[in-house]
């Protein structure tokens, strides 16, 4: 889920992101999900946003890979995970300078669920 910071003003809570991104993938609005509930609110952003986002590197036989946004140029992992009866996909943005490297070193989140 994005992240955000809480104000409270009276009765009505405001709710603003720390980070103004002006790239409309929200690069610095995301962080890599803590659970399978987090990874499910990327899906939904990633398809939201895959238009903008190309392959750079992938791993068909992990089920990963790394994209960058056509707009901004920053990385995109893209990690899966299964409910048990389908497999979903899922981005997290990620700071790596060298994709291929990245993808070499990277591992599936398997992330739990809460």
């Amino acid at each position: 889920m994005p992240r955000a910071r809480a104000a409270s003003g009276g009765t009505a809570t405001v709710y603003s992101s720390p980070v103004t991104d002006p790239c409309p993938c929200g690069h610095d609005a995301w962080a890599v999900p803590a659970d399978q509930r987090e990874a499910l609110a990327l899906a939904g952003h990633q398809n939201a946003i895959g238009h903008l986002l190309a392959v750079v590197a992938r791993d068909n036989a992990r089920w990963l890979g790394v994209l960058r946004c056509t707009r901004c140029g920053r990385l995109w992992a893209e990690d899966s995970m299964s409910s048990g009866h389908a497999d979903m996909f899922f981005i997290y943005p990620i700071t790596a300078t060298d994709p291929d490297a990245w993808l070499a070193a990277a591992r599936s989140l398997n992330l739990p669920s809460r």
